[in-house]
């Protein structure tokens, strides 16, 4: 394999980290100290609670928080404080139609995954007894969808809810479900958790003290505006109960404009815990300084790439200044960092790539970024850059601002804090800068 096709491979932005991969993994958060680790107090957080607790974690799409969360779930599944906790993880993208999607089917999908994990280790009661109790759902796909159509089977275990296959039965299907949630509560609190922490606990099967669920990817739920507040609100706030319903600690990814919004306090009220955040890795400091560690965080991040890929860091630009350029640029959201660093690799001929190369790729990323932005929008954003906090009267106007990465979400000691996408900074992103 060539050089730059190497590289390519590993800078997949798409692809979060595992949690054995710890050669390419950097724990920056640690390495900064600039605000609490979130992987540990999540796990510290579930591994410590004494009653079972929903909790809710947020963070910009592609800032890196499945990598996380495959963290906390092999830190909790080794132990914390010596307490081994079996978590179940459900990637909702790829069994619910996330453009519509309501309380019931996510529950039945947690359940679902719950069960098909609890028998991957070996518990076989729980689907014995999810098969039985569900044998409606086994009835209806038989009557009511063409199984060649869609990637399902007449099995509830391994059932999928991607509705795009058979959309005329959605209706039916939810309805079906609703009815059927106490069923699914009862026999998953009173049966199934009862019996499966009984049998986790025994030597031989883990000596696990507990069990967890970590249900990732609801924050790339889209926003849409109902009558008088969002789809977020209508999942999150008013299908609370439905959500808290399960007798064990789960933790729910929901989306950022949703964690920063209004809503924040009614959130932590109806949870009952603080919503943890991952920020972007910090490239300046809030009064808007240089800060050299973030940017050496980043350059670590590459460098571990580069060298997998078989290449040596100082030869893939031909000027150090380079790379420090696109890791400035990136503001620190690992998933745009690495689309960047993709686009210029995807230009060059050969190593070492040229400043030519490098700075076409920044502006073009730069003018991409900007193409949606109209005057009030950069009015809102050099405020941002000036006051480092949130700005403007327009509740919606700011949050597509923060869910479309035109503003970046950060941490310290002191808090939040806020700043434009430094692309945005870039000459030629506009004539507003």
């Amino acid at each position: 394999m060539d050089p730059l096709t190497a590289l390519s491979a590993q800078f997949d932005p798409l692809r979060p980290l595992e949690a054995n991969e710890t050669d390419l993994y950097v724990d920056w958060q640690d390495q900064l100290d600039t605000a609490d680790d979130v992987k540990v107090r999540l796990a510290n957080s579930i591994a410590r609670s004494s009653v079972p607790v929903t909790r809710l974690f947020t963070g910009h799409r592609g800032a890196g928080k499945t990598t996380e969360l495959n963290r906390v779930r092999q830190r909790l599944q080794d132990g914390v404080g010596g307490r081994r906790v079996f978590v179940s993880m459900l990637f909702a993208e790829r069994w619910v139609h996330l453009n519509d999607v309501q309380p019931e089917d996510l529950v039945y999908q947690i359940v679902r995954q719950l069960v098909d994990d609890l028998t991957k280790a070996g518990f076989s009661f729980a689907e014995t007894k999810f098969r039985t109790a569900l044998g409606s759902v086994r009835d209806f796909f038989k009557s009511h969808v063409a199984l060649d159509k869609a990637d399902v089977g007449i099995d509830p275990v391994k059932l999928s809810l991607r509705f795009e296959a058979f959309p005329t039965a959605r209706k039916e299907f939810r309805k079906l479900l609703q009815g059927l949630l106490p069923t699914i509560y009862d026999l998953t609190n009173d049966k199934i958790l009862r019996q499966a922490r009984e049998w986790l606990a025994q030597p031989e099967h883990g000596g696990y003290a507990d069990i967890a669920i970590i249900v990732d990817q609801l924050d790339r739920i889209p926003r849409k505006q109902l009558n008088g507040y969002t789809n977020h609100e209508n999942l999150f706030l008013d299908h609370v109960g439905a959500l808290r319903a399960l007798n064990c600690d789960v933790l729910y990814t929901i989306p950022i404009e949703l964690a920063y919004s209004r809503a924040h306090a009614r959130l932590q009220d109806a949870y009952g815990s603080e919503i943890l955040a991952l920020p972007a890795v910090p490239v300046a400091t809030r009064d808007g300084g240089e800060f050299p560690a973030g940017v050496a965080a980043l350059r670590e991040i590459v460098r571990r790439r580069v060298d997998k890929a078989g290449v040596a860091l100082d030869e893939v630009f031909a000027e150090r200044d380079l790379l420090e350029d696109v890791l400035r640029y990136s503001g620190g959201h690992i998933r745009g960092l690495f689309v960047m660093l993709q686009s210029i690799l995807h230009r060059a001929a050969e190593l070492p790539i040229s400043r030519a190369i490098t700075q076409r790729g920044l502006r073009r990323a730069a003018a991409d970024l900007a193409v949606p932005l109209r005057p009030p929008d950069w009015e809102l954003l050099a405020c941002v850059h000036e006051s480092h906090d949130k700005v403007g009267e327009d509740h919606d106007v700011w949050n597509e601002l923060l869910r479309d990465r035109f503003v970046l979400a950060y941490e310290d000691e002191d808090g939040h804090w806020y700043d434009r996408n430094p692309l945005l900074g870039l000459r030629g992103s506009g004539r507003h800068r």
